[in-house]
């Protein structure tokens, strides 16, 4: 299965994200949106994500995508800046369930495996990489919802 990771700079901006169920990616370069443009019509409906906090470096709130990202929307009024490819969400969680990034190492298989540089790297989180999935097991998406998923 894939799942798609995406980063946020704040856990501010990732409640506020979790509160609208809306996600989307930072503005950037013409040329460089539209790879992500390209790259992003791979992420469909019920594919899988996650969000990881740059702030706390900690993983958070998986999800599971409710609609295609929007390619003409731009976002100004959950965020304070301008965001790019909004999509809608469904949190499987919230932000007051997280995994630092070096436990996430320890017991998470895909990173107990993985031969990655780094975290960001084993994860696709970085600015290069948004909207490439990485490929997981069941066991690594059930080790993921055990730690993150808050019951409803």
């Amino acid at each position: 299965m894939e799942l798609f990771c995406f980063a946020s700079k704040s856990l501010t901006n990732i409640w506020a994200g979790i509160g609208a169920r809306m996600w989307a990616v930072a503005e950037t370069s013409e040329s460089d949106m539209r790879g992500r443009i390209t790259k992003s019509k791979r992420m469909t409906v019920g594919s899988l994500g996650i969000l990881y906090c740059n702030e706390t470096h900690s993983f958070t709130t998986p999800f599971l995508v409710y609609s295609e990202p929007n390619p003409e929307k731009v976002i100004d009024d959950i965020w304070p800046e301008k965001w790019r490819l909004p999509f809608r969400i469904h949190p499987l969680g919230d932000p007051s369930r997280q995994v630092h990034m070096d436990n996430a190492k320890k017991s998470w298989p895909i990173l107990k495996k993985s031969s990655a540089a780094s975290v960001s790297a084993a994860m696709n989180i970085t600015g290069t990489t948004v909207f490439v999935p990485v490929q997981i097991s069941s066991d690594d998406w059930a080790a993921i919802i055990n730690d993150l998923a808050t019951q409803v």
